[in-house]
């Protein structure tokens, strides 16, 4: 019994040293913004549309998290480059309906899944040099389409999946 426990105890330290030398390289996406699993960090400071990206969000964002009860703000978000630099996007006030370059990308929801209210960003905007938008596969995801761009400077990695589900 003693000699299993030290076994374990032993494999418990080894995953922890190793989760520790892996951070910052190794992403876990738990959300339904993105397909679950692991991201591998790849390098790159050239960031196109469809990449995947870590990122720390604004402040302001950290506070809308915080508010709405989602979690805390100190967790990276992991998200697709939905436009970059030169590149529009909208947000139909009547139909709620959000665009990049004139196509379709999906619905904007004025409250979340619990009834509290999203940002109303609404408009047509064009995406600065050194700006991205953040964009998920989740309709229900707390995107780009509510909080706008984000500067280059904010993105930790550029990512690819290496097992997701």
């Amino acid at each position: 019994m003693k000699r299993k426990a030290i076994i374990f105890l032993s494999i418990c330290v080894m995953v922890h040293i190793c989760l520790d030398i892996l951070q910052g390289v190794i992403y876990f996406n738990e959300t339904s913004s993105l397909p679950t699993g692991f991201y591998v960090k790849v390098p790159s400071k050239n960031y196109q549309r469809g990449d995947y990206i870590v990122y720390e969000p604004t402040e302001e964002v950290k506070k809308i998290i915080v508010k709405n009860g989602w979690g805390v703000a100190k967790y990276d978000f992991l998200k697709k480059v939905g436009a970059v630099a030169g590149d529009t996007y909208s947000i139909s006030s009547s139909n709620l309906t959000f665009e990049i370059n004139g196509e379709y990308v999906g619905k904007v929801f004025e409250t979340d899944n619990k009834g509290k209210e999203l940002p109303k960003l609404r408009g047509k905007f064009k995406v600065e040099e050194g700006y991205v938008l953040p964009i998920a596969t989740s309709a229900r995801s707390f995107d780009g389409r509510y909080s706008g761009t984000i500067p280059e400077s904010s993105i930790k990695a550029k990512v690819i999946p290496i097992c997701t589900w």
